[in-house]
């Protein structure tokens, strides 16, 4: 079934979803609005660095709402340009996981209810690469649907870098060729909810849970904290079998998110960011009151989703993807929007990555699977980077260790080389997209549609 490159991106486009009869008071809206801003990014909120944000300032938005309720926000975009916007992890419609946000007042209402508890996030889809790195994105935090008990308090931390000069102004070069078929847009100054090295303060005597959400274009985040072994409790969304983290970074690639609980029984908590080549501190959690134990029971767990996992004894339907493109990646044709095309012309229409050889959204999706049919794709990265991948509507099984149950993530990487088997049940109709995470190469055609249909539209 061909289809449109706009339905692609956005399945349906609607802009305003509401059930006639049943049209709720513009103040039962939560408002989010896509516009300019100045953010103050340098030390003690020096500088003046022209962003594209999503609500308020100066900090990332957070939108709260609760498992199993109904969800109202209204996103109105300020700017002289359309975005697209997806909500990445989120399991909802497929008409609305995906929206065309044109520029006026008018706004565009999105109106569902989160299937799942867990730390999400909003961000675009179309010119990824000056759009999220302008900070154009916000976080999306779904409680559980019965409150934890003992109630534990939570704080968002979302960290980017940014390409800045020194007197905060931004370093333009979107779009940059080189760039696009390298590693991508690598930002020289890191900050955590739009500041540098914050100083946040956190409850004496109980746990904090922390969702962090890495915002970058490409940079891999390796994170440590010094002063707390953090239990991790959720990956991307999804509850996990507690574990602390003990010496070992939390890596999170661009997109992935993680729940942690920190106390301050020690004293202040240092967040530091492993370059590799050096060990950077980039904020600090204080402790808010005297020093006290903080307890939690030795069974503790959030409550698990109810997303479908593949059955163990039915044999998925086998899909193979390949990845290729990049410095390196063994691409030298590619089809862009039904034609042909050598490398050099790919690269002159700011393409240089395909999957199975077609560059961005083709006329055709990579594949179409019946609803509720299980499927394993087998991801073979051609290419000479590792790549964060990202399923939209669905949840994928990744996998697992030994002895383990395997874990269930809306994200995957792949190795440089490698190959990796992941398994997912097709339980949510709709036009969906299969997407790079890093957004120079998501811009640069790493990115495809695939389709989940009834019986009865086959």
């Amino acid at each position: 079934m061909p289809f449109t490159r706009r339905q692609i991106l956005a399945a349906a486009a609607s802009l305003a979803v509401l059930v006639p009869g049943q049209a709720p008071r513009a103040d039962d809206f939560i408002e989010l609005r896509a516009r300019n801003a100045e953010l103050g990014l340098l030390e003690g909120g020096a500088g003046k660095t022209g962003a594209w944000i999503l609500g308020k300032g100066p900090a990332p938005a957070v939108i709260r709402a609760k498992q199993g309720q109904e969800l109202k926000l209204r996103i109105v975009n300020e700017l002289d340009n359309e975005i697209w916007l997806h909500f990445f992890g989120l399991r909802g419609p497929s008409e609305l996981m995906t929206i065309n946000v044109p520029p006026g007042d008018r706004g565009v209402d999105c109106v569902f209810t989160p299937p799942d508890a867990g730390t999400f996030w909003i961000g675009p889809v179309s010119e990824v690469s000056r759009h999220r790195d302008m900070g154009l994105y916000a976080m999306l935090v779904v409680e559980e649907k019965e409150a934890l008990d003992p109630a534990i308090p939570d704080l968002p931390l979302i960290i980017d870098d940014w390409r800045i000069a020194q007197d905060g102004t931004m370093d333009g070069g979107f779009g940059d060729i080189e760039t696009m078929v390298g590693e991508g847009r690598l930002g020289n100054w890191i900050t955590i909810n739009s500041q540098f090295r914050p100083r946040l303060p956190i409850a004496a005597g109980r746990f904090t849970r922390l969702r962090i959400l890495n915002a970058a274009n490409v940079r891999s985040m390796g994170l440590q904290f010094k002063g707390s072994d953090p239990l991790l409790i959720a990956f991307d969304g999804q509850p996990v079998k507690p574990r602390l983290l003990g010496t070992k970074a939390l890596t999170l690639a661009p997109g992935q998110r993680a729940d942690l609980l920190v106390s301050a029984e020690e004293g202040d908590i240092t967040i530091a960011l492993d370059l590799f080549e050096d060990v950077v501190e980039i904020g600090y959690l204080t402790r808010d009151g005297d020093a006290a134990s903080a307890a939690i029971d030795d069974n503790f767990a959030l409550p698990p989703n109810p997303v479908t996992r593949p059955p163990a004894k039915l044999e998925p339907r086998l899909v193979k993807i390949a990845l290729e493109g990049g410095v390196k990646g063994g691409l030298k044709s590619a089809v862009f929007r039904g034609q042909t095309m050598e490398l050099r012309t790919l690269l002159e229409n700011g393409k240089g990555w395909a999957l199975n050889g077609v560059a961005g959204p083709g006329v055709e999706p990579l594949f179409a699977a019946q609803l509720g049919e299980s499927l394993a794709l087998e991801i073979e990265n051609r290419t000479a980077f590792s790549q964060a991948l990202h399923l939209h509507g669905h949840v994928w099984q990744l996998p697992a260790e030994e002895g383990s149950e395997p874990p269930v993530s809306d994200t995957a990487v792949v190795p440089a080389g490698q190959t990796k088997l992941l398994g997912f049940v097709a339980d949510n109709p709709g036009t969906w997209a299969f997407q790079s995470l890093v957004a120079e190469r998501s811009d640069g055609g790493l990115i495809g549609a695939f389709q989940v249909v009834k019986p009865d539209q086959l």
